[in-house]
């Protein structure tokens, strides 16, 4: 028997959509799962890549409401995410940041670039960094869940990752139990920059759930104030307009 066989008996692999074991031949998740998975298409958002009602709408809510702060270009210059965050990307990506799956991120990065590839190369980031998690939240997961996705499509489309632009100062109350308001007063002191923010002038941020986009703006106006001329994001999964 070969060693790859072995280790699939002893160890087999998961779908990191329902979490039931995977076939020897089923890749990475079930086609039947995957097909339950809403993926990011058209019409989306001309700066987050949210998608919106219609092809007339240029821009999702939320970023309407930012208009003012984007005209002052010290916000991100575009985003793209990959899955619409549905019930079971929910429930995937919880199992992934607080049950310790972190073999999912395969599939994750797999994905993303299979279908942002494109996106990403057409915006040449000079690297990919992710957004960092406090000291405490890192301790306790044991790993910064957004920063493994980020290695992982850095590696396959041979981008660097840095990981040392950004730094989260303080812990904060959890996002989702917040309001838009509430999240970015909640942001304004976590984060700050790190010793490289200054070296490079094009960047791509990575995390794994894009709300409002409170995170991201913060995390993108600070590279912008080090000297980034360019900054772009990536979410594995975000919410809609409808």
């Amino acid at each position: 028997m070969q060693q790859n066989s072995i280790t699939h008996l002893f160890y087999p692999p998961r779908c990191p959509i329902c979490d039931g074991i995977l076939g020897f031949q089923e890749g990475l998740a079930h086609e039947a799962c995957r097909r339950r998975l809403i993926y990011v298409k058209e019409p989306t958002c001309l700066r987050c890549g949210k998608p919106v009602y219609s092809p007339v709408q240029e821009y999702c809510l939320d970023c309407t409401r930012k208009t003012a702060v984007f005209a002052r270009g010290n916000l991100f210059d575009g985003g793209a995410s990959v899955w619409v965050y549905t019930k079971e990307m929910q429930e995937s990506i919880a199992r992934y940041k607080y049950h310790g799956k972190q073999e999912y991120a395969r599939f994750y990065a797999d994905e993303a670039v299979k279908h942002l590839g494109g996106w990403i190369r057409e915006r040449r980031p000079e690297c990919i960094t992710a957004v960092p998690l406090n000291r405490r939240k890192l301790r306790v997961r044991g790993f910064n869940q957004a920063l493994l996705v980020a290695r992982q499509i850095g590696a396959r489309l041979k981008i660097p990752v840095d990981d040392r632009l950004l730094v989260r100062t303080r812990y904060t109350l959890p996002q989702k139990e917040l309001n838009p308001r509430q999240r970015l007063a909640n942001l304004q002191k976590a984060f700050g920059p790190g010793d490289r923010a200054s070296k490079y002038a094009s960047v791509l941020i990575v995390d794994d759930i894009y709300t409002t986009g409170s995170t991201m703006q913060i995390c993108s106006m600070i590279l912008k104030k080090c000297g980034a001329k360019k900054v772009w994001i990536l979410s594995l999964c975000i919410g809609s307009d409808y």
